[in-house]
């Protein structure tokens, strides 16, 4: 770090919109990471144990493309959270992300489940464009590095 302020400086040196943003960032990964981390067991879980019973080509197919959509998506997002606002993007990405979450645990055929997980892809790929810029507003050439 080439300023003199040090480590604990520059940390101070944060506004509240960059630590809003970053712990909503923190709390999003965790609940998609979450969710990513045991669904594969829920898929392929027995239907007697709770699961849903899906077979492991399923599993592959509803994990991969939905998650390759999700990271090519916010090219798109990126955009029209530029157009519509921050806040607005905001909004409906926690919008897709509550309802996607939800509905996550009520749905069980194949297609369904499917769709719901690319309702909830959308909703990140929504929230990470906005995010990101949160942060890059909220910090400076002497904080950026770090932020």
């Amino acid at each position: 770090m080439s300023n003199s302020k040090g480590i604990l400086g520059t940390i101070k040196s944060f506004n509240n919109g960059f630590w809003v943003a970053s712990i909503m960032e923190l709390f999003e990964r965790w609940a998609w990471y979450g969710l990513f981390a045991v669904l594969a067991l829920y898929l392929t879980g027995s239907t007697d144990e709770g699961g849903l019973g899906f077979t492991h080509t399923e599993k592959g197919q509803i994990m991969g493309i939905v998650t390759a959509i999700l990271y090519l998506l916010p090219i798109f997002t990126g955009v029209i959270a530029d157009k519509i606002g921050y806040k607005k993007a905001l909004i409906i990405a926690y919008v897709l992300l509550m309802s996607g979450y939800y509905f996550m645990g009520e749905v069980s055929s194949y297609v369904a489940v499917f769709v719901v997980f690319l309702w909830v892809a959308l909703g990140a790929a929504m929230f990470k464009p906005v995010a990101s810029a949160i942060i890059t507003k909220n910090t400076d050439k002497s904080n950026s590095t770090l932020g």
